[in-house]
C-alpha cells in the first residue's frame, strides 16, 4: 500500500512538471490593444441621388461621433465606374482603406485576396456580433467560410405604378397585376387612354432586372458551375419575346428611365426599391408600389452593395475601418438609411425597431421590398469573376432584339456563344 501511494505521488509530480513545461512552451495570444492615435482613412462609394446624400450624412455623423478617426468620403461614380477605379488602384498599389462596391462585381477582389476577412474582428469585438445583421444579407458576403464585407445598401426591384392612370383606365388602383399575363392586359387598357400613354416601361437596369425576368419565366441565367450561360433555354427566350411583343405592339417603351417614369404617361415599371424616395419626391401622380409579378415562379434578384476593407491597409487603418463599418451597420444608421433612401435595412435592430414599424404603418410602400426577401436571390450567385463582362453581352442582346426588332432566339444564341468563350477562359 505504501508503495502504491509513493508511485501515485511520483505520477502527480511528473504530470505537474509536464504541464508547467507545456505551458512555458506555449505562446499566449497577445491581447488586442486598439490604437489611440488620430488617423484618417479614405472611403470610396458609388451611389448618387438621395443615397449619395444619405451616405455623406452618415459619414459626417460618424466623424462627429468621435474625435480619433476621420473618414474622407470620395464619390467613385456608378458601380461600374467605381469597380474600374478600384481595380486600377489595386494595380497601382494605392487603394482606399474602405470601398463600397456592388456585391455582383466583387468576385475577383475576393478570390484574389484583395479584401480583408472580417472574421477576426467579429471574434474579438464584444460590442457587435453577426447576429446583429439580417442573416440572408450578411451571408451574401461570405466565401469559403470567410466574411469579406458588411451589407450596406441591399435592394431588390419592385413594381411602381400610376394609380391615376389605373383609375382612368377603369382598373382598381389597389389591385396591381400579380402575374405577367395580367400585366399585359393592364397595359393594353392603359395604352387605350391615348397615343402618348404607355402601359409599361421595360427597364433592365444594369441587367439585374432582365436577369430576374429570365428567372420568373422559369429559367436559369447561368449554370451553377459557371461552365455556360443558359440564354438559349426556352424560358430565357420567352422572357425576351414577351417584352419584345409589348414593345412592338406599342404597349411599352424600352429603357424610358426617369423621364418617362416621372412624366405620368407610363402606367407601370420595374425598378430598384432604392429609387423609392426619389420617385415619391419627383412624381405628381398617385404612386403605387407592389411586388414584381410572377410567371412560372416568383424569384427576384438581390442587388446593391456592401462595405469592404482592403487587405493591404495598415493594421491601424483596418482597425479604424472596422469602427466605421460598425457605425454604418448599426441599427440607428440603418434605420436612417432605409427611411431616407428606400434601400433595405441590413440591421436586425433597425428592422425590429418601433421606428421601422411606424414607417411601414405610415407608408406601406417602404415595406414592399421586405415582402420579397423570401424569394430573392443574389445576382451573382455563382461568384463569376467576369460577371460584368458577361452580363454586358446579355444586355446587348436585349437591346438589339427590342430596339432593332431582332429574332430573340437567334440574338440570344449569338450572345451565348460569345459569353461561353469568355467563360472557357476561367475554367
Amino acid at each position: 500500500m505504501k508503495q502504491l501511494k509513493k508511485f501515485m505521488l511520483i505520477v502527480c509530480i511528473v504530470c505537474s512538471m509536464t504541464g508547467m513545461l507545456f505551458a512555458q512552451g506555449q505562446k499566449a495570444e497577445p491581447e488586442y490593444v486598439a490604437s489611440t492615435e488620430p488617423i484618417t482613412i479614405e472611403f470610396w462609394y458609388s451611389i448618387g441621388g438621395n443615397p449619395q446624400k444619405a451616405t455623406k450624412a452618415l459619414v459626417e455623423k460618424f466623424n462627429a461621433s468621435q474625435s480619433r478617426i476621420t473618414v474622407e468620403a470620395v464619390y467613385g461614380g456608378s458601380y461600374e465606374d467605381t469597380t474600374k477605379k478600384l481595380l486600377a488602384s489595386v494595380v497601382a498599389g494605392d487603394t482606399p482603406v474602405v470601398a463600397h462596391m456592388a456585391m455582383a462585381y466583387t468576385a475577383q477582389f475576393v478570390v484574389d485576396g484583395y479584401f480583408e476577412s472580417l472574421n477576426k474582428y467579429f471574434a474579438r469585438d464584444k460590442q457587435v456580433s453577426e447576429a446583429d445583421f439580417v442573416k440572408g444579407l450578411l451571408e451574401l458576403n461570405r466565401f469559403k467560410g470567410e466574411l469579406y464585407g458588411l451589407p450596406f445598401n441591399c435592394s431588390n426591384p419592385i413594381m411602381f405604378y400610376n394609380k391615376d392612370l389605373f383609375r382612368a383606365a377603369g382598373l382598381d388602383p389597389e389591385k396591381p397585376p400579380v402575374t405577367w399575363d395580367e400585366l399585359y392586359e393592364y397595359a393594353k387598357k392603359i395604352k387605350a387612354l391615348g397615343p402618348d400613354i404607355y402601359g409599361f416601361n421595360i427597364e433592365r437596369g444594369s441587367g439585374w432586372i432582365s436577369q430576374g425576368y429570365t428567372w420568373q419565366f422559369g429559367g436559369e441565367w447561368i449554370a451553377q458551375d459557371n461552365s455556360s450561360v443558359k440564354w438559349t433555354d426556352a424560358p430565357a427566350v420567352e422572357a425576351l419575346q414577351f417584352m419584345q411583343k409589348m414593345f412592338n405592339e406599342g404597349l411599352a417603351v424600352y429603357m424610358g428611365g426617369n423621364t418617362m417614369d416621372f412624366s405620368g404617361k407610363v402606367g407601370m415599371t420595374i425598378r430598384s426599391t432604392a429609387t423609392l424616395t426619389d420617385t415619391i419626391q419627383s412624381v405628381k401622380y398617385d404612386l403605387g408600389v407592389a411586388a414584381i409579378p410572377g410567371k412560372v415562379k416568383k424569384q427576384v434578384p438581390i442587388g446593391g452593395g456592401s462595405l469592404y476593407v482592403f487587405q493591404n491597409a495598415s493594421q491601424a487603418e483596418k482597425d479604424a475601418a472596422w469602427e466605421f463599418l460598425k457605425f454604418m451597420g448599426s441599427a440607428e444608421s440603418q434605420m436612417y438609411w432605409a427611411a431616407t433612401t428606400g434601400y433595405q435595412a441590413s440591421s436586425v435592430g433597425a428592422l425590429n425597431s418601433a421606428e421601422m414599424q411606424a414607417l411601414w404603418a405610415k407608408d406601406p410602400r417602404f415595406k414592399t421590398t421586405y415582402d420579397q426577401i423570401s424569394y430573392a436571390v443574389v445576382e451573382d450567385q455563382t461568384r463569376l469573376i467576369p460577371f460584368n463582362e458577361v452580363r454586358s453581352i446579355f444586355n446587348e442582346a436585349w437591346d438589339a432584339t427590342i430596339l432593332k426588332n431582332g429574332n430573340a432566339a437567334e440574338t440570344l444564341k449569338a450572345a451565348q456563344d460569345r459569353a461561353n468563350k469568355i467563360l472557357a477562359q476561367y475554367k
